[in-house]
């Protein structure tokens, strides 16, 4: 992967706090944003495990998933469009590993709520009835309109890791 391309996946991951998953079930599809934070390949993010986007999409169902930047020029959009599924988080050390991570690009929440946020496990379910969970991309194509051809590619974001708690450490 080119030096630049990284450096804007690297970006993009780090800095979009939105993805959107989508599901459908008897043809009908369903869209449905989260905050996520990304860890050893997976997207991580909490939701009410009632909701649409967790009931349709969970076991062995192939769900998308979509990451893109915000712009005002057709000519900047950037961000992958990705295929996988979605498991709960169930391995506690994980789980605080990545709450720590969480509320670190989400400092409001550590803002609001104190340190409980982060040590006590039933927070998110006490306080928002949601559980943790990560989207596993198994297909992941990168979007570049800035390209003048090959606009979408497909990558492997394994390679990125390293990259990616690299630039987490810088801020």
């Amino acid at each position: 992967m080119e030096k630049e391309i990284k450096e804007k996946t690297t970006r993009l991951i780090h800095e979009t706090r939105v993805m959107t998953l989508a599901v459908s079930e008897n043809d009908i599809p369903w869209s449905s944003p989260v905050y996520f934070v990304f860890h050893d390949n997976g997207f991580y993010f909490f939701s009410n495990e009632n909701s649409r986007h967790v009931q349709w999409g969970k076991g062995l169902k192939i769900i998308s998933a979509s990451i893109f930047q915000d712009s005002d020029r057709m000519d900047q959009i950037f961000g992958f469009q990705m295929s996988g599924s979605v498991e709960i988080v169930s391995n506690k050390a994980l789980y605080f590993r990545i709450v720590q991570k969480y509320v670190a690009k989400f400092s409001f929440l550590k803002q609001i709520f104190g340190s409980q946020i982060i040590e006590n496990k039933s927070f998110f379910l006490e306080k928002f009835k949601s559980q943790f969970y990560c989207f596993h991309p198994e297909k992941v194509f990168l979007s570049d309109n800035s390209k003048a051809a090959d606009r979408r590619s497909k990558i492997d974001l394994s390679k990125m890791n390293a990259l990616v708690d690299q630039h987490i450490g810088k801020t």
